[in-house]
């Protein structure tokens, strides 16, 4: 994973996942959630992907991250009539899962940064939560 930052959208495979919601929409978010929840050893691209649907969820529901990308923003906007409650309930569920065992959080422990990342995701379940 190319990683320049501990925003959820600060990843190469972050942005390649957007790539994914620009091509199918709402069925994007809904594939990264039900891939993530069923996976019995959360890996990349995997937990990266479920953490990105989760700021698409949560900017659609009008809860945005600060500094969430414009294009993603955008695409966020344009499916708050399909995005639910239950979308966010689903990732907070799995995004809890990264959390607590993935190889993104293994990647995240073993860097400087990894307090400020679990804060980000934190924030994340925060805002899913609302």
């Amino acid at each position: 994973m190319g990683s320049w930052g501990t925003a959820s959208f600060d990843n190469d495979d972050a942005s390649d996942w957007v790539y994914e919601l620009e091509r199918r929409g709402v069925a994007a978010v809904d594939g990264a959630l039900a891939e993530a929840l069923r996976a019995t050893d959360l890996e990349l691209p995997t937990d990266v992907n479920v953490i990105a649907a989760g700021e698409v969820i949560a900017a659609a529901l009008g809860r945005p991250a600060a500094g969430l990308p414009d294009d993603v923003l955008d695409l966020a906007s344009g499916l708050s009539a399909s995005v639910s409650a239950e979308h966010a309930r689903r990732a907070r569920t799995a995004i809890e899962r990264v959390l607590e065992g993935s190889e993104l959080a293994e990647l995240w422990a073993e860097s400087d940064d990894d307090a400020e990342w679990r804060a980000t995701i934190q924030d994340l379940i925060g805002r899913l939560a609302t």
